[in-house]
């Protein structure tokens, strides 16, 4: 008789299961491959924003507007003062203003792009849209690198080339790059390849584990235990790889973005952590994880053999045990009817 633990039929939740990991595991290691991806930038570990940096090449304008300064002690001059004092508040906030527009334009001038982002195979950058005060301002891809795995950001050398060429004619060395902010790029480089790893690890076995369960669909055979211990296997290879994965992704990344929200905003450098990458991957490790249940889960159970639970030795088929009852009462009427002819004879 066949052995059979939970129905073929079945077998389309783990396989659903199992492409939702995969496109989901895939969707993270290509997002951002180039300018064509645009809607997939926002899937990024980190974004660094300099749409600000260089700022203080107009400190000075901003510094020229000071309060006036008292000459006397009298009432009559105390008025002056105020009235001055809130007239030139309104110069310096007007100033400000102005600052405040052209900070919004400083990586134009600058001839730098006003973001860099860092991916598992690709480092872009570009301009937010329509611009970089804007709420809800989105991110324009203008470059990117080629697919690699281990990609490197160098963030010093992209912008000393970008600000040398640039149309203000200063050099990089006017505007040096603070050295924790260019440690803490360097410390997501070192990670990088590892992450590439990983999530090279949990696609593939996701799509192993959703073609083994195209198998089992389509042989429609009992699904017996080492079918089960299979299938869990590859569940359990993807489910884990996807979980490191995640988890050393977004530890590094806000660590990157705190470190360089804390250091650099004296220079006008700022991170943006890749919530909606983190998001797409621990939802790619969780759908794993439940497919790994699927398949766990009956392997701890009875099995069963024409809807007839087994464990071990015992039996407790009732029909088993009547069969073996009335084998039993046919056997001792047989015995007491010989021993009847026996006793009659003599």
């Amino acid at each position: 008789m066949g052995e059979s633990r939970i129905k073929p039929s079945l077998v389309i939740i783990p396989l659903l299961l199992s492409i939702v990991g995969f496109v989901l595991a895939m969707l993270a290691l290509f997002a951002g491959t180039g300018p064509q991806q645009r809607a997939l930038e926002d899937y990024h570990l980190i974004a660094i924003n300099m749409s600000n940096f260089g700022h203080d090449l107009i400190a000075s304008a901003t510094s020229s507007s000071s309060e006036p300064t008292s000459t006397s002690d009298g009432s009559f001059w105390d008025t002056i003062e105020s009235g001055l004092s809130d007239i030139g508040d309104d110069i310096t906030d007007e100033i400000n203003d102005i600052a405040n527009d052209y900070a919004d334009r400083i990586a134009e001038e600058l001839g730098i792009s006003q973001w860099y982002s860092l991916h598992i195979m690709t480092a872009c950058e570009g301009d937010f849209a329509p611009n970089a005060t804007s709420p809800g301002a989105w991110y324009n891809t203008t470059n990117c690198t080629s697919q690699q795995a281990g990609v490197q950001l160098n963030l010093t050398d992209i912008l000393t080339r970008e600000i040398d060429a640039g149309p203000l004619g200063i050099s990089a060395s006017d505007l040096p790059i603070p050295d924790a902010v260019t440690e803490t790029v360097e410390y997501l480089n070192n990670f990088l390849l590892a992450v590439f790893i990983l999530y090279v690890l949990g696609s593939g076995f996701s799509g192993l584990s959703f073609l083994a369960c195209v198998v089992v669909l389509t042989l429609r055979r009992d699904i017996g235990r080492a079918t089960l211990l299979a299938n869990a296997s590859l569940a359990l290879l993807a489910a884990l790889a996807l979980a490191i994965g995640s988890a050393v992704a977004t530890a590094i990344s806000r660590r990157g973005v705190a470190e360089i929200n804390d250091r650099g905003a004296d220079a006008g450098i700022s991170a943006i952590a890749g919530t909606k990458f983190m998001i797409i991957s621990w939802v790619a490790f969780a759908v794993m994880f439940v497919a790994l249940l699927f398949w766990a889960v009956p392997c701890c159970l009875p099995r069963r053999r024409n809807g007839v639970r087994f464990r071990g030795a015992a039996i407790s088929s009732p029909v088993h045990g009547a069969t073996e009852k009335k084998r039993a009462r046919n056997s001792s009427d047989s015995g007491r009817g010989l021993l009847g002819m026996f006793r009659r004879r003599h």
